[in-house]
């Protein structure tokens, strides 16, 4: 049962990340500005004193379950079971049910973080770890992104150029 605890702590700080990551850089820039958003929050060291969102302990585990839930029943067991490759009976309605949870998962992440930046708490042990393990992932990829483009380069230079491709599959 501790385990179940630890594993379900670790994967909702992954989803916030996530959900810090996938941000547009546009809302981010508005979210910044009102003083609401993460980065924000984090930047100025201004978790609250006291509570600030009702409840925000009880919508953030009920925001953050029904993501994790959403997530695995959707997107992650289809993908385990193989149910998302190419060729798999009913694919397509899988396909189409992994869309619309991930829409799903991704509002009820921004919900739980606005929960989360409501409470000093939680505020303290979600919000601004997240916003640092989102900050190294910026990092991660935007230096995977520059040693990418560096590789093309050289090969386009030194005869061997190569493009990207558009129908590659993820799934294997």
């Amino acid at each position: 049962m501790h385990v179940v605890r630890k594993l379900l702590a670790v994967l909702v700080m992954g989803l916030l990340a996530l959900t810090v990551a996938c941000s547009s850089s546009s809302s981010s820039t508005s979210a910044a500005a009102s003083g609401t958003g993460t980065a924000a929050a984090v930047a100025a060291g201004s978790c609250p004193t006291s509570n600030t969102v009702k409840f925000a302990k009880t919508k953030f585990v009920a925001d953050a379950a029904l993501a994790g839930g959403a997530f695995k029943r959707y997107i992650y067991t289809p993908a385990k079971d193989g149910k998302l490759k190419k060729g798999a009976s009913g694919r397509v309605l899988a396909l189409v049910k992994a869309a619309a949870a991930g829409a799903f998962v991704i509002n009820r992440l921004k919900a739980a973080e606005a929960a989360a930046q409501g409470n000093p708490t939680l505020c303290k042990v979600f919000v601004a770890p997240a916003a640092k393990f989102t900050a190294a992932l910026t990092g991660l990829v935007d230096g995977a992104s520059s040693a990418l483009t560096d590789v093309h380069n050289a090969a386009t230079s030194g005869g061997a150029g190569f493009a990207d491709n558009p129908n590659a599959s993820i799934t294997g």
